[in-house]
């Protein structure tokens, strides 16, 4: 298999500042207007408000980017010895450090600390070994174990199928028929499954339906047939997003945005998660063949580079916000609009700060304890064929 040259990948972590900016901003949205972070209720404009809970969709674009990312990855590593073993080891290590940090922060200190409750049994076995995703009981109390914890369950399960998807689709007219079928599947099915809950809690039911593999599954794909388009041959397309000239870039990157502003406001069923899908992979082939410097710069990608920690820590950094507001008396002397902005920018502050500190300390050590034990692995396995060689 011929590995994938070297490419500059700017774009990618530029993605996921976005994606980590988008998903806190959704956050902060939810503390004014549900969890009554001004401590009254409190409504923001309805524009605002639309779009801002529309950030949420930012976990759609960690999904695509990380499905093109492991597409590139793979075909890079393709000729290790255990490849596959070797992924599991990088993924594990790459996700286990962080996330077993937050759940020691988020639910043993309370539990130890100040006497909270630890959620059930399932729920925290199924959190903590990214199975979640797989049952909606365990699902129900899974923020209580780490907050945004089923996100990460859908992405480690996605790597549980992730080389049989990789054997199964190797050009772009697979991906592409598997994502229509996909797609047809999904779309059909929703409202029968909906219809027809096998637990007694409908709405659960109904998050569940959402969340799970199956139903996210197209969103990956959408990334794959983005890296195929990028780094293999998708006829035109490949064609174009390499050597196309910068109007007609520029359209489809218009497309993607007015895609992405136009969607909050009209469509209100679930199932548009699919139509961020696709925007968030024209909006990667843009910016790859055109990387927008207002849009591709330093900060954003720095915030980029640590959006997994960013991802974990945000929470934490909202009810720091939160609480930095109260002392200022904000909650009584800012409309809901203006509370908010400030909300996202004292946590944005905050999570950019400590995720960096997490990403040096415990992200890039984690990583690198996962390569030792890949190289350690590596260097069993040659031993005994270099004693074998030197005994004949």
């Amino acid at each position: 298999m011929q590995a994938a040259p070297k490419v500059q990948l700017d774009f990618v972590d530029a993605l996921r500042g976005i994606a980590i900016i988008g998903v806190l901003i959704s956050h902060a949205q939810r503390n004014v207007e549900i969890y009554q972070a001004m401590g009254r209720e409190a409504l923001m404009s309805p524009w605002l408000s639309r779009y801002a809970a529309q950030g949420a969709r930012g976990v759609q674009l960690f999904f695509v980017v990380s499905a093109l990312t492991l597409f590139l990855s793979a075909r890079k590593r393709s000729a290790e010895a255990t490849p596959w073993l070797n992924f599991y080891l990088r993924r594990f290590f790459r996700i286990a450090p962080m996330f077993y940090l937050a759940f020691a922060v988020y639910c043993l200190a309370p539990a130890v600390l100040k006497g909270h409750d630890v959620p059930p049994p399932g729920t925290v076995l199924g959190t903590l070994s990214f199975t979640n995703g797989w049952n909606p009981t365990w699902l129900l109390g899974a923020n209580d174990v780490v907050p945004g914890g089923w996100s990460i369950g859908v992405e480690m399960s996605f790597y549980i199928v992730f080389p049989l998807v990789f054997l199964a689709l190797h050009n772009f007219p697979r991906t592409l028929a598997a994502l229509v079928l996909l797609l047809v599947v999904d779309v059909v099915t929703w409202t029968p499954l909906l219809g027809h809950p096998p637990i007694a809690d409908a709405q659960l039911w109904q998050r569940f339906v959402f969340i799970w593999l199956p139903n996210q599954l197209p969103i990956f794909l959408f990334g794959i047939g983005a890296y195929f388009v990028l780094f293999e041959q998708a006829g035109r397309l490949t064609s174009f997003f390499r050597n196309g000239d910068r109007l007609h870039n520029g359209c489809w990157f218009m497309l993607a945005v007015a895609i992405l502003m136009i969607a909050p406001q009209w469509i209100d069923d679930p199932r548009a998660v699919f139509l961020y899908g696709a925007a968030f992979a024209i909006l990667a082939l843009s910016l790859y063949r055109q990387s927008y410097r207002w849009l591709v710069n330093a900060p954003l990608r720095h915030i980029g580079k640590i959006s997994f920690s960013g991802y974990l820590t945000h929470f934490a950094m909202l009810q720091v916000a939160r609480k930095v507001l109260g002392k200022l008396h904000a909650d009584t002397h800012l409309s809901p609009d203006i509370y908010f902005l400030a909300t996202v920018l004292l946590a944005l502050g905050g999570t950019v700060l400590v995720s960096t500190v997490t990403y040096r300390f415990v992200e890039v050590p984690g990583q690198a304890l996962g390569k030792r034990i890949i190289l350690a692995l590596e260097a069993r396995r040659a031993s005994p064929a270099s004693a074998g060689s030197v005994s004949q």
